[in-house]
């Protein structure tokens, strides 16, 4: 089955405009926030060298954050672990907001931080999820991509029932994503234009882009549970009310 890529990512900009919460000033408020926690874990590690090359790169003189002691090891561990689990927590925030999106709902600006409510479940998938790929990547570059594609679908079936297990988000992926991994990576390089454009605006353009590009994953990730009958599905009025998670074989696919 070969989904019409052009139709699904109109409809996912189309989409982006009846969001009662504007999702451009959602993303600007995501930027915001993973800015700040990338800027604590960058001022820890703040040394000499590090302040040159960026300066070096980013034509802003930092030198003068690198005139506080050197922290402990330990503790510049510490606070580095901690900001990369918070922006995974984060990232599944914004999963839950483009979500809520899709079906109509309204998402206020604290849906970001929702995922708290289950982040060791999202931290821990996010964990084994690179373990995968990284023993997959140490076979071959190739091996490594395909298993990102394989696995790309798991946090969203974890943020759409947090009830399942990591696990079970991660063989659902699987099974979604089998016979769409090239769908799945051209659709990932129809964005390489814009992409290059932003870079050109310094990120700006970015407040457009991520959500576009967040809603067209979505938009597949939809069309492909609907064609493989894996996934969650909204109940229908005529359904019992109740959560179903799988259901392959009903006479369609809702």
């Amino acid at each position: 089955m070969v989904l019409d890529r052009a139709s699904l990512k109109q409809e996912s900009k189309a989409l982006l405009k009846t969001a009662r919460v504007n999702p451009y000033l959602f993303t600007l408020l995501v930027l915001a926030v993973t800015l700040v926690v990338s800027g604590i874990s960058n001022y820890m590690n703040m040394d000499d060298e590090f302040a040159y090359l960026y300066s070096v790169q980013y034509g802003i003189d930092l030198s003068f954050l690198a005139l506080h002691r050197a922290f402990p090891a330990l503790v510049v561990l510490f606070v580095s672990v901690v900001c990369a689990l918070l922006n995974m927590v984060l990232e599944a925030g914004v999963s839950l907001y483009h979500l809520g999106i899709r079906r109509g709902e309204e998402m206020p600006y604290v849906t970001l931080f929702d995922g708290f409510s289950f982040a060791g479940k999202i931290i821990l998938l996010s964990i084994v999820q690179y373990i995968f790929v990284f023993l997959w990547t140490l076979l071959f570059i190739v091996p490594g991509i395909v298993a990102a594609y394989r696995y790309r679908f798991a946090i969203l079936n974890l943020c759409e029932n947090p009830e399942i297990g990591i696990m079970e988000a991660i063989n659902m992926s699987k099974a979604q994503t089998a016979g769409f991994k090239w769908q799945l990576f051209v659709l990932d390089l129809s964005f390489i234009g814009w992409a290059l454009l932003a870079s050109l605006t310094l990120g700006i353009l970015n407040i457009w882009l991520l959500p576009y590009i967040a809603q067209s994953n979505i938009a597949f990730f939809q069309e492909i549970k609907k064609a493989k009958g894996i996934g969650f599905f909204p109940p229908r009025p005529e359904d019992d009310g109740q959560f179903h998670p799988h259901d392959p074989f009903g006479e369609d696919n809702w």
